[in-house]
């Protein structure tokens, strides 16, 4: 049975060559896994992804969740065409990725549909 307070829960939405992953609940050593599969699969799609990570419903994330999102930058960094941007960042999380030193390596934005549209090439 899956315990509640450790439940992590990820929506992926597809908009022509940028992937939207909803994340919300729980981001921890237990969770983190989950989070990872689902990059995994976007990054099956097309490797060099333009990913969106929309995060204002994390309600728990530890220094798991933090190397997680600096893999998977690092990772998406090391390409020619992807391109990551974080959207709904927590205040909470805003700040730790401030006291880490992190913050200003992260592509932050609002809304995950500002984001979109920043990927998203012009018609």
């Amino acid at each position: 049975m899956e315990d509640r307070w450790q439940a992590l829960r990820v929506r992926v939405t597809h908009h022509g060559h940028c992937s939207v992953l909803e994340v919300g609940g729980h981001l921890d050593f237990i969770t983190a896994p989950t989070l990872t599969g689902h990059v995994e699969a976007v990054w099956e799609l097309s490797e060099g992804p333009r990913l969106v990570l929309e995060v204002s419903q994390l309600t728990f994330y530890d220094s798991t969740a933090l190397a997680v999102l600096a893999h998977t930058r690092q990772r998406i960094h090391a390409t020619a065409t992807g391109r990551l941007l974080f959207a709904g960042v927590p205040h909470g999380l805003r700040q730790l990725l401030h006291r880490t030193g992190l913050l200003s390596r992260f592509e932050l934005r609002d809304s995950a549909d500002q984001a979109v549209a920043e990927l998203l090439p012009e018609a």
